[in-house]
């Protein structure tokens, strides 16, 4: 879950992953990213689309 800002950056991100895994990079639960976790969240999620993987299948 993202519990900060949405910006710009992200709303093309987040455009992004839905159209390759039909959800949003913050559905998930069991991942928790704060304000202050901006830069990791948004590596997170480049790395996710760079892998075809979604977000929790990078911790696994």
């Amino acid at each position: 879950m993202w519990y900060g800002r949405m910006t710009s950056e992200l709303e093309e991100l987040y455009d992004k992953y839905y159209n390759m895994f039909k959800g949003d990079p913050d559905e998930y639960i069991d991942l928790e990213y704060g304000e202050d976790d901006y830069d990791d969240y948004v590596s997170d999620i480049k790395k996710s689309l760079e892998l075809k993987k979604e977000l929790p299948e990078l911790y696994d």
